[in-house]
This record gives C-alpha cells, sequence and structure tokens, in this order.
C-alpha cells in the first residue's frame, strides 16, 4: 500500500506543478437526484462560459432621450434599506511554518494566524448523515418519525457515531428539512426537534464538530430565494433558525449553524447556473443576501453560546465561482470572524455524478478540483476568512482505483489549502457491480460496518502532520 501511495504522489506532485486549468464542467449535487425524477438536462451545477445562460434575454436599444412632459410629482415608493456592509477581516499574520511544509513536493500553503483558523484546523475526516433527517415531501407516511430512514433504510444509532469516530472523522454534517414538520406557523414539530436534538448531542458528546441546517426547505412556501417570496423567506428563516438557536443555545462551540443547503431558483432554468450577467440570479442573489442576514441576526439575538458561535453561510446553490464572484459577501456580524463559507464540489460532474459520464480520474480531472480549491484560497482564506467545502464525493462506477485516487487528492488539496471537506454519504452502496446513480454509501447505517475501507482510510488519513 505504500509504493503504491508513493506511486500516486510521484503522479500527483506532476500533476499539481502542471499549468492551466480546464473549463469548469457542470456539476448537479446528489440531491438534485435523490428523487430520480430529475430531467437530464437540470443535470448542471457550475455555469460553463461555453454555454449560453439559458435564462438571458436579448440586449434591448433605449430609445432616445426626450424632454419630460409637465406633470405632478408621484408619489415616491417606500426605499428598502440596504443590508449592513460586512465585517472588515481582521488584521492577522500567516502561520509562517506552514509556508515551508511540503505535501508531495508541493509547498502548503501559507494559512492565517487567527482564532478561526485554529478551530477548523481541529477538524479531519467529514462525512454527512445524508438521506436521514433531510428527506422529505414522503408523502405515503402517516408517521413523521418515520422520514428518518425513509430515504436512507435506516435510524441512526449510537453504535454508528461511534464506528465513524473509530474510523477517524470527527466532523458531521446533519442535514435536516424542517418543512414537513411544522404547523402554518412554522413552529417545529417538540418529537421531530427532539430526535434530532438526540442525535446531535450524542455526536458532541463523542467531541465531534457538528452541523445542522435547513436542508431541502428550498420551496416557494418556505424558502425560496427571490424578490417575490422575500417577505415570506425571512418569516421561514428567522421563525425556524430562532426555534433552534434557542433549543441548541447552550451547546458548545463544536455546533455549526448552516443556514440553508443549495438556495436556489427551483424549477426554472437557471436552477443549477450561476450566470452574474442574468437578472433573475442577481435578484435571488440579493435575497439569499438578505436571508443570510437575517439568519446571523436571528441566531445571534437568542444570546448564550450563540452570541459568538460559528456560522455558515453559502452563495446561489453552493456553487464554488457563485461564492467567490463579487456578488457574494458576508454578512454583518456582531462576533468577529465566526462566519465559514460554506461550498459543495461535485467536480467534473461527468466523473462525480453522471452515470453516463466518464470513471477515469486524471490529470484534467485533478486540475479542476484543484482550481476550486485555489479559488477558494485566494478569496476567503488567504483574508483570514475560513471555508467549509460540506459536500463533495463520486458515484460508484465500479471504478475503485479511480475513486480511490479522487478521495486520496481531495484529502491532499484539503491539507494543502486548509479547507475542510465533508464527504456526502447517503447509505447507498453498489451491490451490483456496474454504474449506480447515488451509490455514495462508505459506512452501513444499521451495522456501523465499514463497506469500502480504502475510502474511508483515504477521507480519515492525515495528509499533512
Amino acid at each position: 500500500m505504500r509504493l503504491k501511495k508513493l506511486a500516486i504522489a510521484m503522479v500527483l506532485a506532476l500533476t499539481i506543478s502542471g499549468c492551466g486549468v480546464s473549463p469548469a464542467s457542470p456539476e448537479l449535487p446528489p440531491e438534485a437526484q435523490e428523487n430520480t425524477e430529475q430531467t437530464a438536462d437540470a443535470q448542471n451545477e457550475e455555469n460553463n462560459p461555453e454555454v449560453p445562460d439559458a435564462g438571458n434575454e436579448g440586449e434591448v436599444t433605449e430609445p432616445a432621450a426626450q424632454e419630460p412632459a409637465a406633470q405632478e410629482p408621484a408619489a415616491q415608493e417606500p426605499v428598502e434599506e440596504p443590508l449592513p456592509e460586512p465585517n472588515e477581516p481582521a488584521a492577522f499574520e500567516f502561520i509562517t511554518d506552514c509556508g515551508t511544509t511540503t505535501l508531495n513536493g508541493y509547498t502548503v500553503k501559507p494559512i492565517p494566524d487567527n482564532e478561526a483558523f485554529e478551530y477548523i484546523r481541529g477538524m479531519r475526516g467529514g462525512i454527512n448523515l445524508g438521506n436521514a433527517f433531510d428527506a422529505n415531501n414522503c408523502n405515503w407516511l402517516t408517521d413523521e418519525m418515520e422520514y428518518e430512514s425513509a430515504w436512507c433504510g435506516a435510524k441512526t444509532t449510537t453504535e454508528y457515531i461511534d464506528s465513524l469516530c473509530n474510523e477517524g472523522y470527527n466532523l458531521l454534517r446533519v442535514p435536516v428539512s424542517w418543512h414537513n414538520h411544522v404547523d402554518p406557523d412554522y413552529n417545529i414539530s417538540e418529537e421531530w426537534l427532539a430526535r434530532v436534538t438526540e442525535v446531535v448531542d450524542y455526536a458532541l458528546s463523542k467531541d465531534m464538530y457538528v452541523i445542522v441546517n435547513m436542508h431541502h426547505d428550498v420551496d416557494k412556501d418556505f424558502f425560496y430565494p427571490d424578490s417575490a417570496h422575500l417577505d415570506n423567506t425571512l418569516k421561514f428563516t428567522e421563525t425556524i433558525w430562532r426555534q433552534l438557536a434557542i433549543n441548541f443555545r447552550d451547546r458548545s462551540d463544536r455546533l455549526i449553524f448552516e443556514c440553508i443547503n443549495e438556495p436556489r431558483l427551483k424549477d426554472t432554468n437557471n436552477e443549477w447556473w450561476f450566470s452574474s450577467e442574468n437578472d433573475a440570479v442577481l435578484d435571488s442573489y440579493d435575497a439569499l443576501m438578505r436571508a443570510n442576514q437575517r439568519f446571523v441576526d436571528t441566531v445571534r439575538d437568542t444570546g448564550g453560546n450563540n452570541a459568538d458561535r460559528y456560522l455558515m453561510v453559502c452563495g446561489y446553490c453552493h456553487i464554488p465561482s457563485s461564492t467567490t464572484s463579487e456578488n457574494f459577501s458576508l454578512p454583518y456580524d456582531t462576533a468577529e470572524n465566526k462566519i465559514i463559507v460554506s461550498v459543495h464540489s461535485y467536480r467534473p460532474y461527468e466523473f462525480a455524478g453522471d452515470v453516463t459520464g466518464t470513471s477515469t480520474f486524471g490529470e484534467v480531472e485533478k486540475r479542476e478540483n484543484k482550481q476550486v480549491f485555489s479559488s477558494l484560497y485566494d478569496r476567503y482564506v488567504a483574508n483570514g476568512i475560513p471555508v467549509i467545502i460540506g459536500e463533495y464525493g463520486c458515484i460508484d462506477k465500479s471504478n475503485p482505483q479511480d475513486r480511490l485516487a479522487y478521495y486520496e487528492f481531495m484529502g491532499e488539496c484539503a491539507a494543502l489549502y486548509t479547507i475542510p471537506i465533508i464527504a456526502w454519504d447517503n447509505n447507498v452502496v453498489n451491490t451490483s457491480g456496474g454504474v449506480l446513480a447515488e451509490s455514495f454509501g462508505f459506512i452501513d447505517r444499521a451495522t456501523g460496518n465499514v463497506v469500502h475501507r480504502d475510502l474511508v482510510d483515504a477521507m480519515t488519513a492525515e495528509y499533512v502532520k
């Protein structure tokens, strides 16, 4: 195994030292396929500059200016107050020894010497509790507590979490969909909240970092990021997060809140595409920035440990390029440098998620993934702002060596750029050979047994000591 790792490392060193970046490939997160009715034309997450944006309209020539006719002054529309300016990053120094540490011949990027990076440097292997509490719209169920196992086939057990810890994971993201468990005023079911709390508290008792979010709640009746639905989006955001913040107010700082998962214009041509030149997307971005601000304000207002708890926010649909664009800004925060930027990355989608795509992870695929880390580092990490890749992964296409190369490479990039990564695991395992859609499972939920030993080892390895 050491000889094999050395060979992979030599190839990686040559790859990283190369130049040029391939065009970004469209990518689609696994949640978009969880109900399998998604059509192929929606299987694009990243905006590809070579593909015209389907939502752009042709330019309209403005008419020549004319002298205005005399008329009574129109009534002034009330002007909405602008969002507060984001916090300026605090001054900091780089940890100089990181600039001299190497990994496979590549120098580890310097990281800021501040409290936020001291915090995230404690994170090791990360994994999602996917398809459990995030299951939604299971209309065939009569008991809401059956949602937890409706998609993944198993209830979350202490034995499973123990297994995660024993394997070296210490970062657990717990996606939760709330809209099927609220009354018309968005009050959360006590029984549902108690069950989520039980799992979160057990993971915290094992000294894990735990992330709780609003997951599949992007819907016009709940959270929908556009101006037409802004009032209701802000109401849902505030109502849900006030309840969650109060419920978890006294938990340690190992608990992180994440505002929303993949906020987007659902069921439109722009759902999985980001374009800074599209009016609908720009309108969505403005609504999302306001929702992020409402999330931060609501959590901070509940006091206790929430006064300076780490909070995660994202750009449009968690797309990396949308988050590094000039359209994205961090919300104002009364706590100093306690905002973490969150993105997702399944790249290239043809390899990572497309059942009809490629199965080889080679030099082009490595460069594309490295570009994601590099852009996030340049925009945020180098300026003292922490980043977490909250979802990443590749499905099982009966290509074990390429999958191993992918997870090892992602682990190495995470170490090089000090960006923690959290693998998507939905408890779907390919046992029949060939290609299986949504096959992101690594550890059996029911038993806690490891299914893919080499991949789990790659996710939890310590790449830089």
